[in-house]
């Protein structure tokens, strides 16, 4: 579903993670105005999903694997949760040049996308994409 293969796939979430990290803890401080004030539970939210299931939904999306609903529905979040960190991710992923390419298919919905994906095999080609 990436277009790449998973020691790909682990080495740009490894790349990107901590810019990804630092550009969300900038845009925070500034949309405060400065330091986290005392009693404001130092900014520990439950987060609804991970640093890197943002930037693995923000790689289908830009594929355009499937739609916003789809992706939505998929990491079981909001289409307003998905679209943030869309938008949060984007500039990482410019920034570091994230070889994206366009998919060869589009999935209209979440069951179409599941049923595409076949279980890995025991010795899978190291060069196919396995995502």
């Amino acid at each position: 579903m990436t277009g790449m293969n998973r020691d790909q796939l682990d080495s740009l979430l490894e790349k990107l993670i901590v810019p990804y990290a630092a550009a969300i803890e900038q845009r925070r401080h500034r949309q405060r105005g400065g330091n986290r004030r005392p009693g404001t539970r130092s900014g520990v939210f439950r987060q609804k999903i991970t640093d890197g299931d943002r930037i693995l939904a923000t790689i289908l999306y830009q594929r355009r694997v499937c739609t916003l609903n789809v992706l939505a529905e998929l990491f079981d979040i909001s289409k307003g949760t998905l679209w943030n960190a869309i938008n949060d991710v984007f500039p990482v992923l410019d920034t570091h040049h994230a070889p994206i390419t366009p998919a060869d298919h589009r999935y209209a919905t979440a069951a179409d996308l599941l049923t595409s994906i076949q279980a890995p095999q025991e010795h899978p080609d190291p060069g196919k994409p396995a995502c």
